[in-house]
């Protein structure tokens, strides 16, 4: 009877282990099998997408309000750039303020080539490119026609191909108490001797040179005081320096259509409002 009890005990245990095997090799069997199917594969793959497409960046970077950089209009540019100076109400001096006829009037009148290589440049106070150094040309041209033309101006849109006229458009009419800037032609002597100096001064050395002025160091109309030393130098010193540039004044005070008898004739009205007599 105990050996009875002792084979039957064998069997289950070598019941227990030859099933133990079995499960184990089924299982071996199906990891071999899902190693190579498709679906393995799959879920491989999906991974690996899944990783580029988490690791790659989450969006693009974007200048000011998403506008790429050479398309930006005139009025966008202003109203990021150069509101700063030339909104309505700036007070920030010698700045032509936006839609003001009076403040813009002698400026569109040097033509659009002089406004646009002030801009592009820097012009006394002004920096380059109004401090936005991002700023293409075309950009720049933009914003410099939505300004000019604002306060009167009429010049073309940069954008259409047409290159601007260098002077102020007849439909600009200068603003109340100012003259017009005359025509920049070659001027043979004798017409030079009755260039109006004073048309010259109100449209391109005004904003500088104007009896209120504020710019340091900038001798003002009618001002003796700050004349007197410069009328020393002489008239051939003056028109020299005022033909060529001097310190921080440019050619031509900026305006490069000016004839040298339209510079001269500038400089001998400023000197003789101011106590000399040339």
């Amino acid at each position: 009877m105990k050996q009875l009890s002792n084979r039957k005990a064998q069997g289950s245990a070598l019941f227990t282990l030859v099933s133990g095997v079995v499960i184990l090799l089924a299982v071996v069997f199906f990891l071999i099998k899902l190693a190579g199917s498709s679906s393995f594969s799959d879920v491989a793959e999906t991974t690996e997408s899944a990783t580029q497409t988490r690791i790659q960046p989450s969006g693009q970077l974007q200048l000011g309000d998403g506008t790429p950089v050479g398309e930006r209009t005139g009025e966008q540019i202003f109203n990021k750039v150069c509101i700063q100076c030339h909104a309505a109400d700036s007070i920030v001096p010698n700045a032509p303020r936006f839609e003001n006829k009076a403040d813009w009037a002698s400026r569109i009148a040097q033509g659009f080539d002089t406004l646009f290589d002030h801009a592009l440049n820097g012009f006394n106070t002004m920096p380059a490119k109004g401090g936005a150094a991002d700023l293409t040309d075309l950009e720049l041209k933009r914003v410099v026609t939505y300004l000019a033309n604002s306060a009167g101006g009429n010049f073309p849109d940069p954008d259409a191909g047409a290159t601007p006229a260098d002077t102020a458009s007849s439909d600009a009419a200068p603003a109340e108490g100012e003259t017009a800037a005359p025509a920049a032609a070659e001027e043979s002597p004798s017409a030079a001797a009755a260039v109006d100096g004073k048309a010259v001064f109100d449209a391109s050395c005004m904003v500088c040179h104007g009896a209120n002025s504020a710019i340091p160091g900038i001798p003002r109309v009618t001002h003796k005081d700050e004349w007197a030393d410069r009328i020393k130098k002489g008239k051939e010193t003056l028109h020299k320096h005022a033909i060529e540039g001097f310190n921080s004044m440019p050619a031509r005070g900026g305006n490069m259509s000016l004839s040298d008898d339209e510079v001269k004739a500038a400089v001998d009205y400023m000197v003789n409002q101011s106590g000399g007599k040339f």
